[in-house]
Parts: structure tokens; sequence; C-alpha cells
């Protein structure tokens, strides 16, 4: 599965981030933003690579010929 890539903006000293940018001169634009904003330093974050855990995979088990009862 290759999956795009995304963007978030980190501020030094603040909460960790939660808006995900789709396009990176859009995260750009908010470190700029936050950084004279704040007054802190900020950094544009990019994802590199995921991981899943599928825990449960479904089967229909269900015989295929019609049942006797």
């Amino acid at each position: 599965m290759n999956q795009k890539s995304f963007f978030m903006v980190y501020a030094e000293g603040q909460q960790a981030p939660k808006f995900i940018h789709e396009e990176m001169n859009f995260a750009e634009a908010e470190a700029k933003r936050l950084a004279e904003h704040l007054g802190v330093k900020t950094f544009v974050l990019a994802s590199i690579k995921s991981f899943e855990c599928v825990k449960f995979k479904t089967e229909d088990c269900r015989p295929t010929d019609d049942l006797p009862f």
C-alpha cells in the first residue's frame, strides 16, 4: 500500500502537533505563522513510514452447499 505522505508542524515547547497538512507549502506557511505568533522555533515534520497491526482476520467459513436441515 503506497499512502501519500503528509506534514505536521511542531512549535518548540508546545503541545504535540494535531493538524495534518497534505502539502508541504501549507505546512511551511503554518510554521512561519506560528513562529511569528508564538515567538518560538517551529519545525515541519514529514511522514516517512507507517506501520499497521491487524489483530483479527475475518473469514467466512460457512459451507457453500445446501445444508440438509
